[in-house]
């Protein structure tokens, strides 16, 4: 009671998730006698892990693409292939935000980077700002869902997965909620009979070809690597650093040697957060599992009834209201270990929770009141949260049916594996 005292209260005051978990937890372990040098010491181990360098790796190599211009071209090549059709600018920045966020493995980056172009560009063609400001919350959650994904490597250290297989499970279901974006916004625009771009010439698709080759293969070799066994996921983030570095200074030209320095800056500060979010989950959890609470919910849940079906869909209401409220990183550090054994008790597949888990918390980074791609897509549209997030009802019912097809169909997860 303590803990979760001390959680909501701090949560209500503003503190950051991460200080709010850590500082919490603190509290609760003095209140029961037990040592702060146990959370030194589950803090350093929440963060000594290998496959948790990929993260800082994927964060370096993904500035470097969005500083060395891979974004402005990927949206140029997708305009040209899709522009002139029915609904085409709105599947360029869908198409874009795909390949975006096989780059950054970030929601709100993959909205930052392809919405600093597509929303300007969107509007000017005559659609509606909360239509389009919508479009790029939506198609920014694939950051997370897409990989390389940040969060879905945070799950496969606290559940003991392989990262490789996550990676694999998550990519059907990350085109499958691309096309159904593509498909919602293709009859949006069929109904509302928005203006179509001219149709490009055969010359300019080869010369757009061409200069996004490169990009393109980013993600190509970083999934394939990983797929065919060649590369842990960290050390395909370390290739990706690498390939990133010589595309964008000796190919693209667009960053020089003196602007690494500052590129390693902000992705160091990201890295920081990210990881300071991690330990300050880990004592948490690590208290919660303590106390037996996990155990406890899991009989709750279970209480419930006997039918996996009931079981699913309660964890996943449970899933999205987190999804709104807290970072994505720290509750699946908090719920992993609450939800697994559950799940894993009535048949669940690990790696098909994995991704029940992401696409939950992706749809919450649009969901009010604080998913984080609707401050984002706020500040760059200059439009007010409100206006955002009536933008974004469309898409969130879009993409909670998707949630419900990825849940009750595992084979979409699972089939590649």
């Amino acid at each position: 009671m303590i803990l979760l005292v001390n959680f909501i209260i701090l949560l209500l005051l503003g503190v950051p998730i991460s200080i709010t978990t850590g500082l919490s937890t603190i509290v609760a372990m003095l209140a029961s006698d037990i040592s702060l040098e146990v959370a030194a010491q589950k803090m350093f181990s929440g963060v000594d892990s290998f496959s948790l360098m990929a993260i800082p790796f994927f964060v370096f190599a993904g500035d470097i693409m969005l500083k060395g211009g891979a974004s402005k071209r990927l949206i140029d090549f997708a305009n040209k292939l899709f522009g002139w059709i029915t609904g085409g600018l709105p599947i360029t920045a869908i198409i874009s935000s795909m390949f975006f966020a096989a780059l950054s493995g970030s929601s709100p980056a993959t909205v930052a980077g392809v919405g600093g172009v597509m929303i300007p560009n969107l509007i000017e063609n005559k659609y509606p700002k909360k239509f389009t400001v919508g479009l790029l919350c939506a198609a920014g959650s694939l950051g997370i869902i897409i990989p390389p994904s940040i969060t879905m490597m945070t799950y496969g250290v606290v559940s003991e997965q392989s990262i490789s297989e996550l990676f694999i499970a998550a990519i059907m279901p990350g085109i499958f909620i691309g096309l159904s974006l593509i498909v919602f916004s293709y009859i949006y625009s069929r109904l509302n009979r928005q203006e179509k771009l001219p149709f490009p010439k055969f010359k300019e698709v080869i010369v757009s070809f061409k200069d996004t080759l490169f990009s393109i293969l980013m993600p190509v070799i970083i999934l394939g690597g990983i797929y065919f066994g060649f590369a842990t996921p960290t050390e395909a983030a370390a290739v990706a650093i690498i390939y990133s570095l010589i595309i964008s200074i000796f190919i693209y030209k667009e960053i020089k040697f003196s602007d690494i320095f500052s590129i390693a800056r902000k992705s160091v500060i990201t890295s920081a957060m990210i990881m300071f979010v991690i330990a300050n989950s880990k004592i948490f959890s690590w208290y919660l599992t303590f106390e037996q609470v996990p155990t406890k919910v899991a009989e709750s849940v279970l209480g419930l009834g006997s039918s996996p079906i009931l079981i699913l869909l309660a964890i996943n209401v449970l899933l999205l209201f987190v999804g709104m409220i807290m970072d994505s990183s720290a509750a699946v550090l908090i719920l992993t270990p609450l939800f697994l054994p559950i799940l894993t008790n009535i048949g669940v597949h690990p790696i098909h929770f994995g991704v029940i888990m992401i696409v939950n918390l992706a749809i919450g980074m649009l969901s009010p009141p604080f998913g984080l791609n609707l401050f984002v897509a706020s500040g760059i549209s200059n439009m007010s949260i409100s206006d955002v997030i009536k933008g974004t009802i469309p898409f969130i019912l879009v993409l909670i049916i998707d949630l419900l097809i990825i849940t009750f169909v595992p084979s979409l997860s699972l089939m590649l594996l």
